[in-house]
């Protein structure tokens, strides 16, 4: 049986520790607060007094931290120093690209195998073993870890590096961060307007999924055959922000959009579809100086 440390009992790290104890495995914990170390000893996990002496006990760590100090602290200044080959060390705190990239030349130099291995999905999910795990690093590592990660989520998928991890990690919150924030103005709009609030929260929430998915193959083909053109959508959101005007609700989401699509409509792409945005994204100066 495979013995499996985790450090950072936070409420997803928690989660995870009890979700591999349910599954019968053997479960060793350490946090910096006692109190969820408790919990989890009383449903059968081994406490341990340092994150060496965890970390000397098992075959495999699982870290799950809050951000990149603690881990520059707790994985970067502990648990890689302690680690020893062959142990496998899994990162799943959400960290920076630099910050994986940091801990895997750092475990590298240890002898240790590394994967950044940040995950979607809540506490529920996490307790149920049904996260998305988006696993980079070393393929023969990821091979070698992915009978543990399929214990722990339903979609194991292999990123390629830890940056790309980090990557697609932040892109998928940052879609978290602006769909909250469109939700807002979005509401605020509709309720200013007097129109019932079930009824718009239903629409305006089912429109997230369904533009999304009516869009995946498009994006992947490179395909802006027009299904509904950049001019229509750029009359609509004018539209939208004459209406908001007329009843004194800021659209600040709204006004960053706007430009972005006149910008794209003056270069030609108006009668693509409005997909065409991101086909054909133009790049700030600062990231095209990067580029080169």
């Amino acid at each position: 049986m495979m013995h499996v440390g985790v450090v950072g009992l936070g409420k997803m790290g928690s989660a995870i520790a009890g979700n591999l104890l349910a599954r019968g495995c053997q479960v060793s914990v350490w946090n910096r607060e006692p109190e969820p170390v408790k919990v989890l000893v009383g449903r059968g996990a081994v406490p341990q007094v340092s994150v060496k002496a965890l970390v000397e006990s098992v075959d495999t760590v699982i870290v799950m931290l809050w951000g990149d100090e603690a881990a520059r602290e707790v994985s970067l200044g502990q648990v890689i120093p302690a680690a020893r080959a062959p142990q496998l060390v899994i990162e799943m705190s959400t960290l920076s690209p630099a910050m994986y990239e940091t801990l895997e030349s750092a475990a590298s130099r240890q002898g240790v195998e590394f994967l950044a291995a940040p995950v979607l999905g809540s506490v529920n999910l996490a307790q149920q073993g049904s996260l998305t795990i988006l696993a980079g690093g070393r393929q023969v590592t990821f091979e070698r870890a992915r009978p543990l990660l399929l214990s722990l989520g339903t979609t194991v998928t292999y990123t390629g590096s830890v940056g790309a991890s980090a990557y697609v990690k932040l892109a998928n919150n940052t879609v978290m961060g602006v769909v909250a924030e469109t939700l807002t103005e979005l509401l605020a709009l509709c309720d200013r307007a007097g129109v019932n609030r079930a009824f718009a929260v239903e629409s305006i929430s089912g429109a997230f999924g369904r533009i999304a998915s009516s869009k995946t193959q498009q994006l992947l083909d490179r395909d802006s055959e027009p299904r509904f053109s950049l001019n229509a959508l750029l009359k609509d959101l004018l539209l939208s922000r004459e209406a908001a005007e007329s009843v004194h609700v800021p659209m600040p989401i709204l006004d960053c959009v706007l430009p972005a699509i006149q910008g794209a409509a003056a270069r030609g792409l108006g009668d693509r579809d409005y997909i065409a945005l991101a086909l054909e994204p133009v790049l700030p100066p600062s990231a095209i100086a990067v580029e080169k």
